[in-house]
C-alpha cells in the first residue's frame, strides 16, 4: 500500500510543481525520487536505476530525435519558410476560410518554435476583415493548429509515446484518423457559420509556382516522413536527411554557407529536451523496478474501478492540469502500459495518446491558449464557451474508436 501511495504522491506532486513553472525535467526527477523512496530505494538503487536509464538505446534516439526536430523547425524558420508557406497559400485558396484553417494547421506541422504567436496575427488579419470576435479567432488559431498532433508522426510526444511502448505512429495515425476529419468537419461548421464569403484579394487564378512553392516550403518535413515511415529508415538519420534537404534548398537559392546554417541549427536545438527525456525514462524505470505499477493492478481489480475509466481521465487531467503534453505521455505511458490487454493493446496505447492530447489542447495552462489570448485579448470564459466542442468530440470518437476496434461494445 506504501508503494501505491508513492505513485499517487508522486503525479500529485510533479503536476504541483509543473503548475508552479518548475522545469518539467526536474519535476519528473523529483516524482521518480518519491517514488523510490516509498517503494525502499536506496542511493545505490537509484544510482542503478539511473545508469539503466542512460545505458538504454531509447533514452539516445529520444534525445537525438526530438533535439534534431526542434533545430530543423528553428531553422526552417530562419530559411524564411514560413513566408513562402504563407505567400503559398494565399495564392492557392479564393476562399478565405481555407487560409484561417491553413495558417495555424501548417504553421504547427512546420514546428516552428512560437508558432502559434506566429500564426494569431494573420488569422486575426484574415478574421477581422470577416468580422469574427476575438475570442473565435483565438479559438480557430488553437483547434487548427493542434488538431493535427493526434495524427502527426513527427510531434515530439508521438514520437516519445510510440518509443515508450515500443511501436511505430500508424497504429495511432489509423486510431485517430477518423477523429481528426470529423473534428475538423465539425469545428468549420462551428467557428464558420455566418461567414461573408470575403474572397482572397491576393487570388488570382490557379498559380501552379504557388503549389510548388507550398512543397519547397513543407519539403523537408516530408522527407523526414517518408523515409521515416515509408522506407523504415533510423529516425535520427531520416531527420538528418530532412536538414540536408533543407540546406541543399537554402545553398542552391542564395548560396549560404554551412556556417551561417550550422549556427541557426544549434542555436534551435532546444537542450533541455534531452534532459526532460531522461527525466520521464527515469520515472518509468523507477515504477517498473520500484514493482508498484504491479501492485497498482491488483489493488484497482480488487476496488472494482474500470480501467478504461482511468484510461481516459488521467492522461486527460495531467494534460489539462499542467498544461504539458509531454507529461501526460510521460506519466500516463508508464503507468498504464503493463496493465494493458496484450492482444489490443496498441488501441489502448492510441487512446491514451488521445486522452492525453485533448487534456492537452483545452488545458488553461496551455503556453499556446496563453500566447493567443493576450495577442487577441480575448476572454478566456467566452472562449471556452466554443473551445469545448471540439475537445469533447475528441474525447468522445476517441472511446467510439476504442471500442470500434477492441469490440468492447
Amino acid at each position: 500500500m506504501i508503494t501505491i501511495m508513492g505513485i499517487g504522491l508522486s503525479l500529485v506532486l510533479i503536476m504541483f510543481l509543473i503548475r508552479w513553472k518548475v522545469p518539467i525535467s526536474l519535476a519528473m526527477f523529483a516524482g521518480a525520487v518519491l517514488a523510490g523512496l516509498m517503494s525502499g530505494f536506496s542511493h545505490r538503487d537509484f544510482f542503478h536505476v539511473l545508469v539503466i536509464t542512460l545505458q538504454h538505446p531509447t533514452t539516445w534516439l529520444l534525445a537525438i530525435t526530438v533535439g534534431l526536430i526542434s533545430g530543423l523547425g528553428a531553422t526552417m524558420g530562419k530559411a524564411g519558410r514560413l513566408g513562402l508557406l504563407i505567400d503559398s497559400l494565399q495564392r492557392l485558396f479564393k476562399d478565405t476560410r481555407y487560409i484561417l484553417m491553413a495558417l495555424p494547421s501548417l504553421i504547427g506541422v512546420l514546428m516552428v518554435p512560437g508558432g502559434a504567436i506566429m500564426s494569431a496575427p494573420l488569422v486575426g488579419e484574415v478574421g477581422q476583415r470577416q468580422g469574427l470576435s476575438r475570442e473565435k479567432m483565438t479559438v480557430i488559431n488553437m483547434v487548427f493548429r493542434h488538431i493535427w498532433y493526434l495524427v502527426f508522426p513527427l510531434f515530439p510526444s508521438m514520437i516519445l509515446a510510440t518509443q515508450l511502448a515500443d511501436m511505430g505512429p500508424l497504429a495511432i495515425v489509423i486510431f485517430n484518423a477518423p477523429i481528426v476529419v470529423i473534428t475538423i468537419a465539425i469545428a468549420f461548421k462551428l467557428y464558420f457559420a455566418g461567414w461573408k464569403n470575403v474572397n482572397n484579394d491576393e487570388y488570382n487564378g490557379w498559380d501552379p509556382r504557388a503549389l510548388k512553392s507550398l512543397f519547397r516550403a513543407v519539403l523537408p518535413m516530408l522527407v523526414i516522413v517518408v523515409l521515416a515511415l515509408g522506407f523504415n529508415v533510423y529516425f535520427p538519420l531520416a531527420v538528418f536527411c530532412g536538414i540536408v534537404v533543407l540546406y541543399l534548398d537554402q545553398w542552391l537559392e542564395k548560396r549560404l554557407a554551412i556556417r551561417v546554417f550550422s549556427s541557426w541549427l544549434l542555436r534551435g536545438i532546444k537542450w533541455h529536451v534531452a534532459l526532460v527525456v531522461i527525466a520521464i525514462l527515469f520515472f518509468k524505470d523507477v515504477l517498473d523496478l520500484g514493482g508498484g505499477v504491479e501492485e497498482l493492478a491488483d489493488f484497482l481489480f480488487e476496488m472494482g474501478i474500470p480501467l478504461l475509466a482511468l484510461l481516459a481521465l488521467v492522461p486527460f487531467l495531467i494534460g489539462f492540469v499542467t498544461g504539458y503534453d509531454t507529461a501526460a505521455i510521460g506519466i500516463s505511458f508508464p503507468l498504464f502500459l503493463p496493465l494493458l490487454p496484450a492482444e489490443e493493446k496498441m488501441y489502448y496505447i492510441a487512446f491514451i495518446y488521445t486522452m492525453s492530447i485533448a487534456g492537452y489542447i483545452i488545458s488553461p495552462l496551455h503556453l499556446c491558449l496563453i500566447l493567443t489570448r493576450e495577442h487577441f485579448q480575448s476572454s478566456l470564459g467566452l472562449i471556452y464557451r466554443i473551445f469545448w466542442v471540439p475537445a469533447a468530440v475528441i474525447v468522445f470518437l476517441g472511446f467510439l474508436s476504442l471500442f470500434l476496434w477492441t469490440g468492447l461494445g
